[in-house]
C-alpha cells in the first residue's frame, strides 16, 4: 500500500460547513455518524482533523512500549527513586 500525501481540497461554505473529499473518506474509512477531532496548531498554522477513536485506551494501548525492551520496569523505578535521595 502506497503512503503518499496527495492533496485534497473542500470549500468551506457559508455556515461554516466543508464535505470530506471521498478518497479521504474511503482512506480513513470515514462513516456517516464518525466523530472528528480538530485541533488548531498555532505554531505551525494548521489545522488537525482526526477520528475521535471509539475507546481512548484502546487507540493508546501499547504506546511507549519500546521503552521498556532494554530495562525492566522494576530496574527503572529503583534507578528513579535513588535519584530521588
Amino acid at each position: 500500500m502506497e503512503n503518499t500525501l496527495k492533496a485534497s481540497e473542500s470549500e468551506i461554505r457559508q455556515r461554516y460547513q466543508t464535505t470530506i473529499p471521498q478518497e479521504i473518506r474511503d482512506q480513513a474509512k470515514l462513516d456517516v455518524g464518525d466523530n472528528l477531532i480538530w485541533k488548531y496548531d498555532k505554531t505551525r498554522d494548521e489545522i488537525i482533523v482526526i477520528r475521535k477513536p471509539k475507546s481512548f485506551s484502546d487507540a493508546i494501548w501499547g504506546l511507549g512500549k519500546e521503552m521498556w525492551e532494554n530495562e525492566s520496569t522494576d530496574e527503572y523505578i529503583r534507578k528513579e527513586r535513588k535519584g530521588w535521595e
